[in-house]
């Protein structure tokens, strides 16, 4: 076993510390779960010892919302067979999503050590890599899987940018978030008809993807198309009417064209109602519609006003931009003074951003 190998597992096993317990233990905290032979508790104590048997039931747990079980399980295929990639590939991702980056970088570079064109493990690394904000290494990690995708289907792509892409083939066994990724990094060019092709080569390998609609939604609010972004969002939430990102997307833009209660009932769908009020506010804010601003705020205040600060902040901010106002100050373009441009907005739980930024905000997805 290498060293990186060894100080990956016990950093992990460092994360999973107190999760694994007594079969009656999980009954009592996780009673959802455990429901005699059929429960994925039940499938853990009694499966064999195969990586086969293992990878099964983890992928169940995380299927039933137990991440700590399922990253347990990938753990165990993983030193059942250490050749057993996808497994290791599977930990790098839950990793990700808890926000455990550097383990999940871990994970995935030795994957990659051993197998430098696995596509999972190369997709998995460019969607870390841009929850991380690492743009630059996004697009030279998901360049070299989108080669690797297309040499696999027999058709090779030259080195450097594309100049066109209409030589792009999918199927499959094509990792969608290659494609999703590779729209993302063109959006944050502001080239925003590349990213709808990439867009679309992902949806012909997964129609249903919330994860893409929510991508090619913010994509046509970035482009100003906001009719298009609108109905991409409501496609994404009618294929996964829990996946917050698109919550989270479709109220902002919701609060972007002045429907208000709309947007507040969109953005509680994922947090609290104080921090709904606060997020619609700040969006009136930044836009420079102070009265507005102010009603939102204080109702958030109301709502919570022993412990919601963000929104306490947020209404002074108002009431500087009015006194900037009354004396003639500039307030800039949008309604808001330079000095007053930090955010102070609610932040969402995955990829710890603001849930609105300056002056477009980031999408709160992850590819």
């Amino acid at each position: 076993m290498t060293m990186h190998r060894i100080a990956f597992l016990a950093a992990a096993v460092a994360v999973l510390a107190g999760c694994q317990s007594t079969g009656s233990d999980m009954t009592k905290s996780r009673p959802g779960l455990y429901d005699g032979g059929r429960s994925v508790l039940y499938q853990v104590q009694k499966s064999g010892g195969s990586p086969e048997q293992a990878m099964s039931v983890a992928a169940a747990a995380y299927a039933a919302g137990d991440t700590d079980q399922a990253l347990y399980l990938y753990l165990k295929a993983v030193e059942l067979d250490p050749k057993h990639h996808d497994a290791l590939v599977w930990v790098g991702r839950i990793h990700r999503e808890r926000g455990n980056f550097d383990l999940a970088e871990l994970a995935l570079h030795e994957v990659l050590k051993e197998a430098p064109d696995n596509l999972d493990a190369l997709s998995e690394l460019g969607s870390l890599q841009i929850a991380q904000r690492h743009y630059a290494e996004a697009a030279e990690t998901l360049g070299k899987a989108l080669r690797a995708d297309q040499q696999r289907q027999g058709r090779p792509l030259p080195e450097g940018e594309l100049a066109s892409l209409d030589s792009l083939q999918v199927d499959n066994a094509s990792p969608l978030r290659i494609y999703n990724g590779l729209g993302v990094l063109a959006d944050l060019r502001n080239d925003f008809e590349r990213a709808g092709v990439y867009y679309r080569q992902a949806l012909k390998i997964d129609p249903r993807s919330a994860m893409v609609a929510n991508s090619l939604g913010y994509s046509n609010y970035l482009a100003g198309n906001w009719t298009e972004a609108r109905r991409a969002y409501q496609q994404a939430l009618g294929f996964d009417g829990s996946y917050k990102p698109a919550w989270r997307n479709y109220g902002l833009l919701l609060a972007r064209m002045g429907h208000y209660e709309d947007a507040l009932s969109a953005f509680e769908q994922v947090e609290a109602r104080a921090q709904a009020s606060n997020d619609v506010g700040y969006i009136c804010l930044i836009e420079g519609k102070l009265e507005e601003a102010e009603q939102f705020f204080r109702t958030a205040i109301d709502q919570s006003p022993a412990h919601y600060e963000v929104a306490w902040q947020n209404l002074k901010r108002v009431q500087q931009i009015r006194r900037l106002r009354e004396r003639g100050g500039d307030v800039g373009e949008q309604g808001v003074s330079a000095e007053l441009l930090p955010a102070v907005a609610a932040t969402g739980p995955m990829p710890q951003v603001s849930t609105v930024h300056l002056p477009s905000p980031l999408r709160v997805s992850t590819p």
